[in-house]
C-alpha cells in the first residue's frame, strides 16, 4: 500500500496590503472643477423650473382673461345702450372691477395677470363708454326734439282744439333757450323754415282730401303754385291727385267689399237653411227637427234680405219636394264650369251663380246645390283634390256617357247630342262617385275605382268613335296600337308637335293634345272594364284579327 507524504507548508497567509490614503487622493484642481460643474448643473435646473414655472403660470391667466372677456364685453354692451352718462360709468365701473375676480388664479403671478387685465379693459372701455353713451343721449334728445315737432306739425294741419294747443307750443318752440343751445341759432333757423313748409304742404294735401282743395280750379291751382318753392310744387300737386284717385279707388273697393260680403252672407244663410230642411228629411231626430225652419221662418229670411227671392223660392221648392230632378242641361253647364274653374276667384264666382243666380239654381235640385257647394269648398281648401277630381270626373264622363268634350259642346260618339235618359243613368255613376268622394272620404282615384267596377262593357265607347286629332289619326295606328298601345298614344303626341312646329298653329296643336288625352284615358278604362284583355279594350275596328285555318 502506497503511503501518502504529506508536506509542511511553507507559505505564509497574505493578509492584504492596506493601500495608503495619500494615493487616492484627487488633485485640487480637478476637484474643483467637479465641484463647479456641479454646482452649474444644479442652477441649469433651478433656472429651467422657474422659466417652465412662469410659462404655466402666464398660460393659467390667459385661460383665465379668456374667459373673463366674454363676460366683461356683456357688461359693456349693456351699458353702452343707455343715455344716462353717470348711471352707465357708475354701472360699467361697478361691473368690471378687480374686487369681483380676485379670487381667480392658483398664485400670485397669475392673480397679478388677471389684475393687470381687468384694470386695462376697464380704463379702455370706459372711454369708449363715455363716447357711445354721449351718442346715444344725442340721438334720443334728437328724436325727441323731431317727434315733438312732427307732431305739432300733424295737429295743426288736423286743427280743432288739439291744433291751437300745437300752434301756441309750436311758437315757443323757436325761442326756447335751451333749442336755441341744441341747434345753434343758424340751425334752428333752418329747421323752421322746413317745419313751415311742411305746414303749408301738408295743408293743401289736406284740403285736396277733404275736397276743400280742387285741381281743375285754375285760381286754387295758381295759388298754391306761387305759394311754394319751385321744388315742392310737383310733389304736393301729385299727392293732390293721387289722394283723389286713392278716395275713388277705395270708394269702388268699399262698394265691392260691402256687396262680395252680402253675396257671402247670402249663401251662408241659404245653405245653413237648405241643410237643415235635408238633414230634417234625412234624420228626422228630434234636434234635426227643431232646426227645421218653417215657412214663416223662411219668409222673414228674405224680408230682411238675409237671402234673395230666388234662394226663397228654392226653399219653398225644397220644402215642398216637388223639384227631384235637376235640368241636364243645368248640370251640364255646372259641370263644365267645375271643369274649367282653376283659381279661387273663379270656384268663388260659380258658387255664387249656383246659390244666387235664379238661371242656374231654377235648374237645380237642393240635393245638387248642396253638393256643389261641398265640392267648391274642397277645391278652395285642397288643391290636390280639386286637380284629381276633374281628372277622374273626366274619365268616368268618359265611361258612363260615351261623349267627347269638342268646341261646340257636349256630344255623343256618333256626334248627336246626349239625350236625357243617357244623361240620367250617368248621372247615378256620378252620384255614387260624388257620395264616395265628399261624404266618405274617398280619394277621387279610389272612387273611381269603384264606380267603374259597375260599368257595362256596351257602355264604353270605342276608341275609333272618338273626336280625332286634326294633325294625326288613330286609324294610321292600327298595326302599333296592337303591338305597343302605350307606345303609339307617345308617338301620336311626337307627330301633332311635328305638325305644329311646321305649321305654327298653337290652338289646333294644344286642341289635338286634349283629343289624344281623351283616346288615351278611353283605353285606359277599358283596360280596367275589360280585365287587362288588350284585344277587347282596343275594340273591334283595332284588334288585331284572327287568320282562318
Amino acid at each position: 500500500m502506497a503511503i501518502l507524504k504529506i508536506e509542511q507548508v511553507q507559505g505564509k497567509v497574505n493578509t492584504g496590503n492596506v493601500p495608503r490614503t495619500s494615493a487616492l487622493a484627487l488633485p485640487l484642481s480637478i476637484a474643483n472643477q467637479e465641484a463647479a460643474g456641479f454646482k452649474a448643473f444644479s442652477d441649469g435646473v433651478v433656472t429651467l423650473y422657474a422659466a417652465q414655472k412662469k410659462e404655466e403660470d402666464l398660460n393659467e391667466a390667459q385661460g383665465i382673461t379668456e374667459s373673463l372677456s366674454i363676460d366683461l364685453i356683456k357688461s359693456y354692451n349693456k351699458h353702452k345702450k343707455g343715455s344716462n352718462l353717470e348711471l352707465a360709468l357708475n354701472g360699467f365701473q361697478e361691473d368690471v372691477k378687480y374686487e369681483n375676480f380676485k379670487d381667480l388664479g392658483s398664485n400670485k403671478r397669475v392673480k397679478k395677470e388677471v389684475r393687470n387685465y381687468v384694470n386695462k379693459f376697464r380704463s379702455k372701455y370706459a372711454l369708449d363708454l363715455l363716447g357711445k353713451v354721449t351718442e346715444n343721449h344725442q340721438d334720443i334728445t334728437k328724436a325727441r326734439k323731431t317727434q315733438t315737432l312732427d307732431k305739432m306739425v300733424k295737429d295743426q294741419v288736423a286743427g280743432g282744439k288739439d291744433g291751437i294747443i300745437a300752434q301756441r307750443d309750436y311758437k315757443s318752440f323757436w325761442t326756447d333757450p335751451l333749442n336755441l343751445e341744441y341747434y345753434g341759432a343758424e340751425g334752428l333757423e333752418k329747421l323752421k323754415q322746413e317745419k313751415d313748409l311742411e305746414i303749408l304742404e301738408l295743408a293743401y294735401i289736406q284740403g285736396g282730401n277733404t275736397g276743400q282743395v280742387n285741381l281743375f280750379n285754375n285760381e286754387q291751382r295758381s295759388e298754391i303754385l306761387s305759394s311754394l318753392p319751385l321744388k315742392s310744387q310737383k310733389g304736393v300737386i301729385e299727392k293732390i291727385r293721387n289722394g283723389a284717385v286713392s278716395r275713388a279707388i277705395k270708394s269702388q273697393e268699399d262698394i265691392i267689399f260691402k256687396e262680395k260680403k252680402d253675396k257671402q252672407f247670402k249663401i251662408e244663410t241659404f245653405t245653413t237653411a237648405l241643410l237643415a230642411i235635408n238633414d230634417a228629411r234625412l234624420n228626422s231626430t228630434d234636434e234635426n227637427i227643431a232646426r227645421n225652419p218653417s215657412l214663416d221662418d223662411l219668409y222673414d229670411l228674405k224680408q230682411s234680405g238675409a237671402i234673395n227671392s230666388s234662394q226663397y223660392n228654392q226653399l219653398l221648392r225644397f220644402k215642398a219636394n216637388d223639384k227631384t230632378l235637376d235640368n241636364p242641361e243645368i248640370l251640364q253647364i255646372v259641370n263644365a264650369s267645375f271643369a274649367l274653374a282653376d283659381n279661387v276667384e273663379k270656384i268663388d264666382s260659380l258658387q255664387e251663380d249656383v246659390n244666387l243666380n235664379p238661371d242656374i239654381m231654377d235648374g237645380l235640385t237642393a240635393k245638387s246645390i248642396i253638393k256643389y257647394n261641398q265640392l267648391a269648398d274642397k277645391y278652395k281648401t285642397d288643391t290636390t283634390f280639386g286637380s284629381e277630381d276633374k281628372k277622374f270626373r273626366e274619365l268616368l264622363e268618359i265611361g258612363t256617357k260615351r261623349i267627347t268634350k269638342g268646341k261646340s259642346g257636349i256630344f255623343s260618339s256618333s256626334g248627336k247630342p246626349v239625350n236625357n235618359d243617357h244623361l240620367i243613368k250617368a248621372e247615378a255613376r256620378f252620384n255614387e262617385y260624388e257620395d264616395l268622394t265628399l261624404n266618405k272620404n274617398y280619394t277621387p282615384e279610389q272612387a273611381y275605382a269603384e264606380v267603374i267596377k259597375k260599368l257595362t262593357k256596351s257602355d264604353l265607347p270605342e276608341l275609333h268613335d272618338l273626336e280625332q286629332p286634326k294633325s294625326v289619326t288613330i286609324k294610321n295606328y292600327q298595326e302599333q296600337l296592337n303591338a305597343h298601345p302605350k307606345d303609339t298614344f307617345i308617338e301620336m303626341r311626337k307627330d301633332v308637335a311635328l305638325a305644329y312646329k311646321e305649321s305654327g298653329d298653337l290652338e289646333t296643336y294644344k286642341d289635338d293634345l286634349r283629343k289624344i288625352d281623351i283616346i288615351e284615358d278611353t283605353y285606359d278604362t277599358r283596360i280596367v272594364i275589360f280585365e287587362n284583355d288588350k284585344g277587347k279594350a282596343l275594340g273591334k275596328e283595332f284588334k288585331k284579327k284572327e287568320k282562318k285555318g
